[in-house]
């Protein structure tokens, strides 16, 4: 669970906010530049401090942090404060701190003012709001729950960063029922045409893992890479694919490619068990280019038996490559034309492949497999960004095997990722 999306929902949502929330205070009924915080009748900043934090609102105005901190703490030291006198020294503390992106003291202080008895009710919201944040961010997880919690009590429209700060707390803190709950309450209060919060996403995910429900946690993983398109996370669903039960050598390629064309971090077997596998199914340049790609993310060595036997064998496929191609578009059935679709893959001559595939589905044949056709099909039209052509292509495929209908799924996933570039294709 990665704790950073604390740090980022800062970074969003507290960083730039120091000049929104500077502190407002009275000295002597007399109000600063800044409108007079809404405190409980009567309650004013008394004229020592007051003398203070006047001049260190002039200097986080000018955005002078480090000189209006020297003033704040000269007023921490003030004797005989009163309650509001200390939570304003708090709010401006924290509101320095943050300037100077010294979270630990910025989140010291908000919690302060979150418990602080003079806590006006007009500065609940942003106090409450930025001390969920800051107490994540710190590692204080009992505190972002009372806090959050005393957010979302407030009323108001749901905040689905606080939402989903206080489901990593529940999560940090064992509470999986309450995580999961709290996550999918984040995801559901996404506004439309939103990608969800991703540190619910995550946490729904984690917490659906620790309680075994590895369905949902495989659907929830797919909804991550829907809309964040995560190289580890597409990882993540190929090795869930692989597990299909009864999965064939040539559909697992197909999974495999998927690896390639996400760019999807893999392991040192997962680039030589695909050249083996495109090997296996007649693919040696396919297998070649695997190796190239695990030997550039610093996987494999060049060296090994597998990268030779790759790179010998993609050597003689090149020489009768031609010759094939000329023997495919003679033959009378399509089932050479679709091996021809399959190498020119390898090749990543996807326009050529595509051609092949069409000439495949077209002749048919008793031994031409039309789902693996259209597969194919899909898998090169989408490599050259033919992203509605590539959808209809893999929803040709119909009643094929587990592993084929896995791989399926998983290109049609990565075709309608919200995410890419170009606009998103029609849903499956």
């Amino acid at each position: 669970m990665n704790k950073n999306l604390v740090r980022a929902a800062l970074a969003v949502c507290l960083l730039g906010s120091a000049a929104a929330i500077s502190p407002a205070f009275s000295m002597g009924g007399t109000p600063t530049s800044t409108p007079p915080a809404k405190a409980a009748p009567g309650a004013k900043v008394s004229a020592p401090v007051g003398k203070l934090l006047q001049p260190a609102q002039a200097a986080m105005q000018a955005n002078d942090f480090a000189g209006a901190l020297v003033l704040i703490k000269q007023a921490q030291a003030l004797p005989d404060q009163t309650p509001f006198d200390t939570y304003t020294i708090n709010n401006f503390l924290a509101n320095a701190s943050i300037g100077l992106k010294d979270y630990d003291t910025a989140d010291t202080a908000y919690e302060a003012m979150a418990d602080s008895p003079a806590l006006p009710d007009a500065d609940k919201q942003t106090t409450l709001h930025n001390a969920t944040l800051l107490a994540a961010q710190a590692k204080h997880y009992d505190k972002t729950i009372k806090y959050g919690t005393a957010y979302i009590a407030l009323g108001g429209p749901p905040d689905a960063t606080i939402i989903s700060t206080l489901a990593q707390a529940y999560y940090f803190t064992n509470d999986f029922a309450n995580a999961e709950a709290m996550a999918q309450k984040g995801i559901d209060a996404t506004p439309a045409g939103e990608a969800p919060n991703r540190g619910a996403l995550e946490i729904l995910m984690g917490a659906q893992i620790k309680a075994k429900h590895q369905d949902q946690a495989a659907e929830t993983l797919e909804k991550i890479v829907t809309y964040y398109d995560d190289a580890d996370e597409w990882s993540q669903v190929i090795d869930f694919s692989l597990g299909v039960h009864g999965i064939k050598d040539v559909d697992a390629v197909h999974i495999y490619r998927l690896r390639m064309a996400s760019k999807a971090s893999g392991s040192p077997e997962d680039y030589t068990i695909a050249a083996s596998l495109a090997l296996s199914v007649g693919y040696p340049v396919e297998a070649e280019a695997i190796m190239q790609a695990g030997l550039a993310a610093g996987k494999v060595n060049q060296g090994t038996k597998p990268f030779a036997e790759a790179s010998q064998r993609a050597a003689a496929d090149r020489k009768t490559i031609a010759g094939f191609d000329g023997i495919a578009k003679k033959a009378a059935t399509g089932e050479l034309d679709l091996k021809l679709a399959e190498t020119y893959i390898g090749y990543a001559r996807y326009a050529d492949a595509a051609e092949a595939a069409r000439r495949a589905l077209q002749k048919g044949g008793p031994k031409t497999d039309a789902n693996e056709a259209n597969m194919v099909l899909g898998e090169a039209l989408l490599m050259q960004g033919m992203t509605a052509d590539a959808v209809t292509a893999f929803n040709n495929v119909k009643n094929a095997s587990p592993g084929m209908t896995k791989a399926q799924h998983i290109w049609l996933l990565y075709a309608n990722r919200k995410t890419a570039a170009a606009a998103p294709a029609p849903a499956h």
